[in-house]
């Protein structure tokens, strides 16, 4: 067996350190790719979250739980439950839009943000009207502006 000369030995080192640079960077991947789920989950349960406020607001109401009946039977509301309502849909309107820049910027999952999105134009859109829309919609961005005047269109 022959002795290796120092250039051999050099030789072998750049090939054990290219290795190690290849492997290192397979665990990068692999832990951004953790992260990304991570973080997705985090915005998904953040999202949550907010809509079980909602939700617990109504519920824990009766006066809330109440608008939300009279409303969906086409019956008139006061000034001041028409107040509630608007606010509480505005609420609502928010969350849209966090779930939209979220899944925009990567931090959302496609999967969660259809689901989600589905959610919000359904309940959304029917019970919030496109005269309520167009009063407000200045206040948001114009790519979200855009996503909310399809799902009106699409009613």
């Amino acid at each position: 067996m022959r002795k290796l000369s120092l250039s051999d030995w050099g030789s072998l080192a750049e090939i054990v350190a290219t290795v190690a640079v290849v492997i290192s960077l397979i665990f990068v991947v692999i832990s951004l790719e953790r992260n990304t789920a991570v973080m997705q989950a985090s915005n998904d349960n953040f999202i949550y979250e907010l809509q079980f406020a909602r939700s617990r607001d109504i519920v824990s109401s009766p006066g809330m739980a109440s608008i939300y009946v009279r409303h969906r039977n086409g019956e008139e509301l006061s000034a001041e439950e028409q107040e509630r309502f608007y606010w509480d849909k505005m609420q609502e309107l928010s969350t849209w839009e966090l779930a939209f820049n979220r899944h925009r910027d990567g931090l959302f999952s496609t999967s969660q943000w259809k689901g989600w999105d589905g959610y919000f134009k359904s309940s959304f859109i029917d019970q919030f009207s496109s005269d309520s829309w167009a009063e407000v919609r200045d206040f948001y961005a114009e790519d979200f502006q855009s996503h909310v005047d399809a799902a009106y269109a699409e009613k």
